[in-house]
């Protein structure tokens, strides 16, 4: 029995075929005498579709597709890489797929938009602290007038972001935390591509807010350029996986066999993170390897769901919920915004899957 997944990006369609029997013999050699995959559908595997970012917060469910994790749980996953959160949230809107990974302030706003989603898994994530944002960074150059570690020399300046996603959220906090008003640093919106280490290089802008592993493209291609701030515990920055209530309600096993792919390709992530860059660099295409190779150890991949990520999420809905069209409209209980019981499950069925990760406080 084989199972096809198809990685779409745009046009670009790569296809790998990956033999059951033999995955399901690496897992019980990986795991020894730990409990084997839940038993794999008759005939072809149930076609499960996500879509996700091409950032590095989404990496393991590449990983998971390239090295055969989800279709050992009995899932034929396609996986749909677009550019932002924007089009993540479409695509669930139109229904392209039955997924969604995206950031957990674009999963919040989406959700008191009217959009039904709740999260089924995190991908991104730091269990043991609710203020995780280490991918996130603010880079300038010399020259600039902005200095290493002083974000209130922003002002006046111009910088580069792509409005209404994370690294802008991240940008707003951390001058406010300096002091700095919005109309006190000029924002350029720009996609989040490498054109920003074009903008910052050529002088177009004097610092660009990202996420990785752009930053550390910028960091390797423009000369003289260091970190005005990176992280900060400003924010927790999630990349979460979601789904539509009636897709939950209707396709609970599906989703059981989700989280068990991702919680054993989150493991193979953060113990083969090298390999890891590749299976990006080849399912992304244009991808400069060394900073990959660098941005990835400012990531952590821990799928568990805590009382730190709780108070994360609580604090991303208190901001999300405190700015434009959302100002004043009362949170929602965070069992509307998670669905725990399959990462739970998972936890509990696999726990090889998570042996190697530090104890939650």
């Amino acid at each position: 029995m084989t199972s096809q997944i198809f990685i779409h990006r745009r046009t670009r369609t790569r296809t790998g075929i990956a033999l059951l029997t033999l995955l399901t013999v690496a897992a019980l050699m990986a795991g020894c005498a730990a409990p084997v995959p839940t038993a794999v559908p008759a005939g072809p595997l149930p076609p499960v579709s996500i879509v996700l970012g091409s950032n590095l917060g989404h990496l393991p469910i590449l990983v998971g597709a390239e090295k055969g994790f989800f279709a050992a749980h009995g899932l034929d996953l396609k996986l749909k890489v677009v550019n932002n959160g924007s089009e993540m949230v479409s695509a669930m809107q139109k229904r392209e797929v039955e997924l969604g990974d995206m950031s957990v302030t674009t999963f919040i706003k989406a959700r008191h938009e009217g959009d039904a989603l709740q999260v089924v898994g995190l991908v991104m994530n730091d269990a043991t602290r609710s203020n995780a944002d280490e991918p996130l960074a603010i880079i300038s150059k010399k020259g600039s007038g902005i200095r290493p570690g002083v974000i209130g020399d922003l002002k006046g300046r111009k910088v580069a972001v792509m409005l209404g996603q994370t690294p802008h959220e991240y940008l707003k906090i951390a001058a406010a935390r300096a002091g700095l008003g919005e109309n006190d640093i000029v924002i350029v919106n720009m996609p989040q591509s490498p054109a920003i280490a074009d903008a910052l290089r050529d002088g177009t802008v004097d610092a660009v807010a990202s996420l990785e592993p752009l930053n550390s493209l910028v960091l390797r291609s423009v000369a003289d350029s260091y970190e005005v701030k990176r992280g900060g515990g400003y924010l927790s920055y999630l990349m979460i996986t979601t789904a539509y209530l009636p897709t939950i309600q209707d396709q609970a096993a599906v989703i059981d066999r989700f989280a068990a792919g991702l919680a054993e390709a989150m493991q193979y992530t953060r113990q083969h993170r090298a390999e890891a860059v590749q299976i990006f660099a080849r399912a992304v295409p244009g991808q400069d390897v060394r900073a990959l190779t660098q941005g990835i150890n400012h990531v952590s991949y821990d799928p568990r769901m805590s009382a730190a990520t709780d108070r994360a999420f609580d604090a991303a809905q208190t901001d999300v919920l405190s700015q434009g069209s959302l100002k004043g409209r009362a949170p929602m209980p965070l069992d509307a915004l998670l669905y725990r019981r399959a990462i739970d499950k998972a936890r509990a069925d696999y726990p090889q899957y998570f042996s190697d990760l530090p104890a939650l406080p």
